[in-house]
């Protein structure tokens, strides 16, 4: 998603226009029936609902009784098309409402499972909710909760999608890619078999206006399926349309998971390389021009900020990194860019920095493709021996608590003693 504060056409999607239609919905049924129907779910969310309940109920009511007649789909199409309709509107019902897990002191322990690579994430303080900013993790500032293994907010879900519900997410892609391919071909086949139980390649046409008979060609017969199936040729179209989106996005969510990735990384070694590729260049360029020795570069010890453009302030959304106006933790607003801020140095200085880069950083969290699809299925924030360190750390905080609270008491009682306030026997 774009950011409506720097993108017109952003802005008129996601906020004009729902606006004006929230309004004149307002108007005709009332402030308050409307809030209350609204309350909790998202502008985006709404849309899905409109498009998903419209489509299907054109094809319960359009395309089901074609079904009966139809020589080219069969009537278990109906049953298979409840279960698909069902598995839909579950998975994202599902998907909306798991949470991806939530970063606070008091649950860190229980996702602390990934080292640092010390080059997309660092050891360090989340400036934005003070506590120790664990690798993989990222603050979300649309739901202002820091989000283990963090990929991207979902506008279509409302949801942050992150370390527990991203097999959620993946489910309901999966089940609408599978439900817009299968929608599409039985449509099809629907009109296919109205042409040939028809046979109307061969049969008689006439112009409305003149009375003229019309040679039955494609174009006649398109026309004609067009005008009597108007509603289910626009799902049609609809569908199809959506099976390229979808089967693209299903495709990248399967690859990045693959390559143990998130869309959040994706767009961060993105930004890697591109400093790798540059600074390749300069290097190759200063060794032919005799400005620099040979001297290769520990890269993996740099930090997420000098390797590229996406910094770990920079949101990202379904279609990558977003620019947003944010609060800077003081009470103020900072806006996050993905560009680079330059210093000042001297033509010499930047000379001397230029050094071989090295052989190019690997990815410490991909293990191989089973591993990282075991990791999206079954998290590690879920398995025994994360909970059983989370137990434990929380018992030996509790100690810890009592321990002190018990010395405060026996301190107290001390000072007692001292001002005479309790008679030692």
């Amino acid at each position: 998603m774009a950011d409506p504060e720097i993108s017109s056409i952003a802005s008129l999607c996601q906020k004009s226009i729902p606006n004006f239609f929230m309004n004149q919905m307002r108007n005709v049924f009332g402030a308050e029936i409307i809030n209350a129907l609204v309350n909790g779910i998202h502008f985006l969310q709404i849309v899905y609902l409109f498009v998903v309940l419209g489509s299907w109920s054109v094809m319960f009511a359009h395309g089901y009784p074609m079904m009966d007649t139809s020589s080219q789909v069969s009537s278990y199409h109906k049953y298979s098309g409840y279960v698909v309709f069902m598995l839909c509107m579950t998975s994202w019902r599902r998907a909306c409402k798991a949470p991806p897990g939530y970063i606070t002191e008091n649950s860190i322990m229980k996702f602390d499972n990934y080292p640092y690579d010390n080059l997309l994430y660092t050891n360090k303080l989340c400036p934005t909710v003070h506590i120790r900013k664990l690798a993989r993790s990222k603050y979300d500032r649309v739901s202002n909760r820091h989000v283990p293994r963090f990929d991207h907010y979902c506008g279509w879900l409302n949801q942050s999608v992150g370390e527990e519900n991203y097999r959620y997410f993946l489910f309901f892609l999966l089940v609408h890619t599978v439900m817009v391919i299968y929608g599409s071909i039985v449509t099809a086949l629907l009109f296919y078999g109205e042409i040939i139980d028809k046979d109307l390649h061969n049969a008689r046409f006439f112009n409305v206006a003149t009375g003229a008979e019309v040679i039955a060609d494609n174009m006649m017969v398109f026309h004609y399926l067009l005008m009597t199936h108007f509603y289910l040729a626009m799902v049609l179209l609809l569908m199809s349309i959506m099976t390229l989106m979808l089967g693209a996005f299903l495709g990248f969510h399967l690859y990045i998971t693959a390559r143990g990735m998130t869309t959040n990384e994706y767009f961060k070694w993105k930004e890697v390389r591109k400093w790798y590729k540059k600074a390749t260049r300069q290097y190759q360029k200063a060794v032919q021009d005799g400005k620099v020795g040979v001297s290769v570069s520990n890269n993996s010890s740099s930090s997420s900020v000098d390797k590229g453009g996406i910094s770990d302030d920079t949101d990202i959304g379904c279609t990558g990194p977003m620019n947003t106006t944010t609060s800077n933790g003081s009470g103020g607003t900072a806006t996050t860019t993905t560009s680079t801020t330059t210093t000042n140095k001297t033509k010499n200085d930047i000379e001397e920095e230029i050094m071989d880069p090295g052989p190019f950083p690997q990815n410490i969290y991909d293990h191989g493709i089973i591993e990282n699809f075991k990791e999206v299925i079954y998290p590690r924030s879920t398995r025994p021996n994360a909970l059983k360190r989370w137990v434990d750390w929380h018992k030996t905080e509790e100690r810890l608590r009592q321990h002190t609270k018990t010395e405060e008491q026996k301190r107290r009682e001390d000072v007692d003693v001292v001002n005479g306030k309790t008679k030692a026997i």
